[in-house]
């Protein structure tokens, strides 16, 4: 949620990127200080931003599908562990419909992702609630709700929206991470694309930055309901006090039966994959656009500049997935 107070200046950047008239931040770079060094450098940041950004995401899914899948897999006749057959599995998904698409590859995609994020954000409340409301170790009565339930057994704590000032979220780690992601989201590489630089129209820029970020907020708290009745259902189990990282897909794996573990599966994919291939095409205009045309081939072909940039894309993604 450190994200909340922050969109609301989406309105202005939005068409803020679009009146830019540019196709990378880097080329921002260029003009405002006259300097094609300095968009070569930023385009190496780019780049290397986005390899660290994406092996967040990758080892995030890998992690949560562990407890639904297994941490090791037989390939073979072999053992693999997981998450080296899974990450570049995605890897090479994702490469391959950025690489034959491009940007609109991407749009239709995350159109279809995005919808798929919703669901993984709420598909497990109405089941854990109902789960804790049945459960005869946690009401044997029977006469609690699941939300009831859910009170009963957490600290009052782990429903207080900020902590005290020793906390790891109080009100003045809140203030000073806003206005440090207000500073800096405005210059991260993939936001002239995804945040409203490519929009048809001013209208269209804000709405669409706006709206949208504001889904992921309401996402959030879906995620935040998911743990707290995970931590009322899970709160002994040995394996999620060692690797907490593993609830989702413990929760998962516990609540869903099969045909809808594997659609909580596919979401949690989507929601990588929906980050991925943005950061794909980005980093391969930055790296094109900033770097290799100005200073390696200015006279190159159309083909030649597809190529490089599909080049780049591979290195991006596999960046992340090493």
């Amino acid at each position: 949620m450190f994200w909340l107070f922050v969109t609301p200046f989406y309105w202005i950047t939005g068409v803020w990127y679009r009146r830019m008239r540019h196709l990378t931040l880097g080329d921002w770079y260029v003009e405002r200080y006259e300097s094609k060094q300095l968009g070569a450098a930023y385009s190496i940041f780019g780049v290397l931003f986005f390899m660290i950004y994406g092996s967040m995401f990758f080892t995030a899914i890998a992690t949560t599908a562990e407890p639904m899948i297994g941490e090791t897999v037989n390939v073979m006749g072999s053992q693999v562990a997981l998450k080296y057959v899974l990450i570049p599995t995605i890897g090479v998904v994702v490469l391959l419909y950025g690489m034959a698409g491009g940007l609109a590859a991407a749009y239709y995609t995350d159109l279809i992702q995005g919808i798929c994020i919703i669901a993984l954000s709420i598909m497990l409340i109405p089941i854990g609630l109902n789960a804790l409301s049945s459960s005869d170790e946690l009401n044997p009565a029977g006469d609690m709700s699941g939300t009831e339930v859910m009170h009963d057994q957490l600290p009052e704590s782990f429903f207080e929206i900020l902590g005290s000032n020793a906390a790891e979220f109080s009100l003045y780690y809140l203030i000073a991470i806003v206005f440090a992601n207000l500073a800096g989201v405005v210059v991260q590489p993939h936001f002239i694309a995804t945040g409203g630089g490519s929009a048809k129209s001013e209208q269209d820029a804000r709405v669409g930055l706006v709206v949208g970020n504001f889904l992921k907020r309401f996402c959030t708290l879906g995620w935040v309901f998911t743990a707290l009745i995970a931590a009322a259902l899970y709160a002994d189990v040995p394996e999620l006090i060692e690797h907490p990282d593993r609830t989702w897909g413990y929760a998962s794996m516990k609540l869903l039966s099969p045909g809808f573990r594997g659609l909580m599966l596919a979401c949690l994919l989507a929601a990588l994959m929906s980050s991925v291939d943005a950061q794909m095409v980005v980093g391969a205009g930055l790296i094109l656009r900033n770097l290799y045309v100005p200073f390696i081939r200015p006279y190159g072909s159309e083909k030649e500049y597809l190529w490089v940039g599909r080049l780049v894309g591979v290195v991006v993604v596999g960046g992340a997935v090493i």
